[in-house]
């Protein structure tokens, strides 16, 4: 007994002093993830882990549960921002928008700066609303200190089922579908909940990419909830309405006299109505007959969130998806 007791003891002991010398697994890690990059802040929520990353070119990025999700990177701030941008410049005159996800606050942000539109924005995970203040403010246009801005740390379908808003515009900041846990922002379930919440004459975007099979599935499933889909830009970024979709030249020329309004405008890139028409790449026809038949996400089927249950041999190719714009711009004249 004795000699077990004092074998206990040393082993104890042992354990004790290799946890002491032994090197923060955590850091560790990510470094191994993100080679090069050097940890600035840290925090393990109770919903999520966020960490943000500065690299040897100035480039912050936030990630969360390892995964990369914001940065200030010009070309992913531009992709961020266009998700809020384009939707609200296609809407004759939004006034209530929701943005589901913080992620860097470029979308909110994006949608924020457009005069006269209050916006609520719901992030799950309070450790991404810290972690996203280390990002340069400038790219997400101040929103933390945005009077119209309201930000709700809750689960966004939770939030949708319980409130009585209605909005003009609705939006989410990137979320990959593949992910763990994304399937319910994705299914068909999640976009019935959206379509109830919406004003008449109200657009939705919702940003779908991914192998051939994911982008088919996902905008297959988004064409169910909402029938009159469009496809915008280079056909990730898809805006769904109840009723057709209707641009007006004297919709978007007011806009260019608004001072936000004409920024949201002018950091989309675009500075005619023409111009805008130009990021126009499919209707809801062209866009069904290129997803096809097939099947559709569900709470219960979350195909996409289990990629492997969906072939992954090739990616989409979008160039095939092509529309005539002509057939969502109404005449002015009287």
């Amino acid at each position: 007994m004795p000699a077990r007791a004092i074998a206990g003891v040393a082993a104890s002991i042992l354990f004790v002093a290799a946890v002491g010398w032994s090197s923060d697994p955590f850091p560790e890690f990510v470094q191994q993830r993100y080679m090069g990059q050097r940890i600035v802040w840290q925090e393990e929520g109770v919903d999520a882990t966020a960490v943000v990353l500065a690299a040897h070119n100035g480039e912050v990025s936030l990630t969360v549960n390892g995964n990369h999700q914001a940065s200030t990177g010009a070309a992913q701030v531009y992709v961020h921002r266009s998700i809020g941008h384009l939707p609200m410049i296609l809407h004759p005159e939004a006034r209530d928008a929701l943005v589901i996800g913080l992620g860097g606050g470029a979308t909110a942000g994006a949608v924020a700066i457009h005069d006269g539109v209050d916006v609520d924005l719901v992030e799950l995970s309070g450790s991404v609303v810290s972690g996203a203040r280390y990002l340069d403010s400038s790219i997400s246009y101040d929103v933390f200190s945005r009077p119209n801005v309201h930000l709700r740390v809750d689960d966004g379908r939770n939030y949708m089922l319980l409130t009585r808003r209605k909005y003009d515009v609705v939006t989410a900041d990137v979320i990959h579908p593949i992910y763990a846990g994304s399937g319910n922002l994705y299914s068909a379930e999640y976009f019935r909940i959206i379509r109830r919440m919406l004003k008449p004459g109200a657009v939705v975007l919702q940003w779908v990419a991914g192998t051939d099979a994911e982008y088919k599935t996902i905008a297959r499933t988004f064409l169910s909830v909402f029938p009159e889909t469009t496809a915008w830009k280079d056909g990730t970024l898809l805006v769904g309405s109840v009723e057709p979709l209707g641009l007006r030249r004297r919709d978007f020329d007011w806009k260019l006299q608004v001072p936000g309004r004409a920024r949201g405008v002018h950091d989309l890139g675009v500075k005619t109505f023409e111009e805008l028409l130009a990021l126009y790449k499919a209707g809801p026809d062209d866009l069904r007959a290129f997803v096809g038949p097939g099947p559709i996400l569900t709470d219960d089927r979350p195909l996409v969130e289990y990629f492997l249950s969906l072939p992954r041999d090739r990616d989409v190719d979008l160039a095939p998806l092509k529309g005539d714009v002509r057939r969502i711009v109404i005449d002015d004249a009287p």
